[in-house]
């Protein structure tokens, strides 16, 4: 199967000829290989080769959007503190603790010419990281969420960036994505036995297809579960390690040419 994926690119603003396809999505960066959602981690993913970097959103007590998918520290940072409990400068100040801005990790996008792809975790962040990304004129971003009460906010409220829905195993992806109104499905179903890839059917892509979505996929460390991933006529892959997507690829994937 083969997809063309310039009509997307076009209609998002992304830019065209960027690397490879499937994208290579640095889960919270390159977290197999540094502290998850750091600004070390993003800038270690793009150097290995991810296009897009996966990031979660918390909100502070000020309201500050910061990066972290966890609201308590505790099992990243070994701290006994919530986010939501602090401002953003008490989180900062906090001894051994590296949670970034959403607006820190932006602009490390922008400068190594990274895309976004944002889970939006805690409620009201979406609204908060689209304005930002307008203000900047950074295109190349998705927005997304488990909760698609979020999603169809951004929906509502005219959102221009591609919006998607995170989909868990046992839940029907087309109606995720008709409940949020998404333009990307994006399948989590990295726990779904020995071989998920098998999940991921013609029928299944040829549905979202039809109906103008594209598919994101989970997280994987698997070589050979990867290398059957990376064959699919998909938007992007989340990996937490970059390099394992990358090494040995051989460019035989350009974008528009799949599978």
């Amino acid at each position: 199967m083969q997809r063309d994926f310039s009509a997307f690119f076009e209609r998002y603003r992304w830019p065209a000829g960027k690397g490879q396809l499937p994208f290579c999505v640095g889960h919270r960066g390159a977290s197999g290989h540094a502290r998850e959602n750091t600004l070390a981690a993003f800038r270690l993913a793009a150097e290995l080769g991810a296009e897009m970097w996966e990031l979660d959103t918390q909100l502070t007590k000020d309201g500050v959007v910061v990066v972290s998918h966890d609201d308590h520290l505790e099992r990243v940072f070994g701290v006994d503190r919530r986010i939501s409990e602090m401002t953003a400068a008490e989180l900062a100040a906090l001894d051994a603790v590296d949670v970034p801005t959403f607006e820190a990790v932006a602009t490390l996008g922008r400068e190594t010419g990274t895309g976004l792809y944002v889970e939006l975790k805690a409620p009201g962040s979406g609204l908060r990281c689209w304005q930002h990304l307008r203000e900047q004129g950074q295109r190349f971003a998705c927005l997304g969420s488990f909760d698609t009460a979020q999603v169809r906010e951004l929906r509502e409220a005219g959102c221009e960036y591609p919006l998607s829905v995170l989909i868990r195993v046992g839940q029907d992806p087309h109606a995720m994505g008709d409940e949020a109104h998404a333009d990307i499905l994006h399948l989590c179903w990295e726990r779904a036995g020995e071989r998920p890839q098998d999940l991921v059917t013609p029928s299944l892509m040829n549905r979202a297809f039809s109906e103008d979505r594209e598919i994101v996929l989970w997280h994987e460390e698997r070589r050979t579960i990867l290398d059957d991933l990376m064959k699919l006529p998909v938007l992007g892959i989340c990996t937490d390690l970059p390099d394992m997507m990358r090494a040995g690829s051989g460019g035989e994937q350009k974008r528009g040419r799949q599978g």
